[in-house]
């Protein structure tokens, strides 16, 4: 018997296929003997990517990793929000300069200057709450400003640098960007 999901032989006596797992309940009759001894991927197809054997599908390379993506993105954001909004009060308020020693000038730059750096934390934390929920639903859009997010926040020592990299790594490698307008479109 051969395994329906990676067309591995399955021993007799075996309940799981050894290579992929999957439980051997629904075995696949046996092809030809020359057929059995072709690798799970053949020759290259379109671009140089490997063309699976007729009958039996690839795993997905991106589908275990979109939905911890997500998770990731809308947490990591929402700490880079929560502060964005409290220096957007503050920046709106002239509380914390009034009691400071600064002289009048410096302080009425201070409260724009601060409101503005918090409007801007606010707005990426905002757009990785957004790239996070469409890359968990599957927004076409949502990809690409996952890895916008990513580049940016590689400077983010160390939680961004490690989350970029991780969403560098899962969206941005050959053949990543059809496999998420398949996955994309079939929602």
């Amino acid at each position: 018997m051969y395994c329906a999901e990676c067309g591995a032989p399955i021993g007799s006596g075996q309940r799981f296929c050894s290579r992929c797992g999957r439980p051997a309940a629904e075995p696949v009759a046996p092809g030809p003997p020359a057929q059995s001894a072709l690798p799970l991927q053949a020759a290259p197809g379109p671009a140089g990517l490997p063309t699976p054997r007729p009958g039996y599908t690839q795993p997905s390379r991106l589908l275990p990793h979109l939905n911890v993506l997500g998770i990731l993105w809308i947490i990591f954001s929402a700490f880079r929000l929560i502060p964005g909004l409290v220096l957007m009060i503050f920046g709106h308020m002239n509380f914390p300069f009034a009691l400071l020693p600064i002289p009048a000038p410096l302080r009425m730059f201070l409260g724009p200057f601060v409101g503005a750096i918090g409007l801007l934390m606010a707005g990426v934390g905002t757009a990785g709450v957004l790239a996070g929920w469409g890359l968990m639903a599957r927004r076409p859009w949502a990809r690409v400003l996952a890895i916008v997010l990513a580049c940016l926040s590689l400077l983010h020592v160390p939680l961004g640098t490690a989350l970029g990299i991780y969403t560098l790594w899962v969206l941005v490698p050959a053949g990543a960007d059809q496999e998420y307008r398949t996955l994309a479109g079939a929602d």
